[in-house]
């Protein structure tokens, strides 16, 4: 199974089409900032979300999680706990026919929340559970965080449940030192860090990518963040 992650930096309904031209073989496909396909009457857009779904809130609908499979796979949303309306922008956890998949985007305090979030939903964290979407975390941002809630904590917490981050696993490098970013603020190419990330257990782990870097300056037209691609 491969699913492909993207932040779409809004407005998803006017690039879907390079997605899907890009990564026609994905099963599935999970855009963050993504916006809810109801409130557009694009038939086409729409039409993705026939076999799919927007996590979001009423109050919010410009942003928030697209889940969707083109091919037809099952998709079952879970129930999770969330500690406030706002933190359902960022925490999509579904099943792709049998595999357990938790789609992320923290928004708030990043990290903090995120690790707020799997604390409050330990149960669902298992190593039979993939993590993936834009964390908004990097080693390099401890600081800006306590120090029970930061970066490191959150990648230990969830070694422990059995999950490794993927791209550090196949690469062996270290946390905040990663030669291949997935974001670029203000989608400067001099500004580059690595926040895309999928949490898997490595029996389940096959591969994961992120499009080469040659490419890059392609995509920051579209986004201030690069796809990353997980087969399992």
């Amino acid at each position: 199974m491969k699913i492909v992650s993207w932040n779409c930096n809004g407005k998803f309904r006017e690039k879907w089409q390079i997605l899907f031209d890009t990564f026609p073989e994905a099963d599935v496909y999970i855009v963050d900032e993504c916006e809810d396909p109801a409130f557009y009457a694009d038939a086409a857009f729409k039409k993705l979300f026939v076999n799919g779904f927007h996590v979001g809130t009423p109050d919010y609908f410009m942003k928030g999680i697209g889940v969707f499979s083109p091919k037809g796979h099952h998709l079952q949303r879970q129930k999770c706990k969330y500690v406030n309306p706002l933190m359902m922008l960022g925490y999509a956890p579904f099943k792709v026919n049998h595999q357990r998949v938790l789609a992320v985007w923290p928004h708030g305090k990043y990290v903090e929340e995120m690790l707020d979030f799997l604390v409050l939903n330990e149960a669902l964290i298992t190593k039979e559970l993939v993590i993936i979407g834009d964390t908004n975390s990097n080693s390099l941002f401890n600081r800006q965080h306590p120090k029970s809630k930061n970066h490191d904590v959150m990648v230990s917490w969830l070694r422990q449940k059995g999950l490794v981050d993927a791209y550090h696993y196949q690469t062996s490098e270290e946390e905040g030192k990663e030669t291949v970013p997935t974001f670029y603020q203000w989608r400067r190419e001099n500004q580059p860090f690595h926040l895309d990330r999928a949490f898997v257990s490595p029996q389940l782990l096959r591969s994961f990518e992120v499009i080469p870097q040659e490419e890059h300056s392609h995509w920051l037209r579209y986004s201030d963040h690069i796809p990353i691609v997980l087969e399992i």
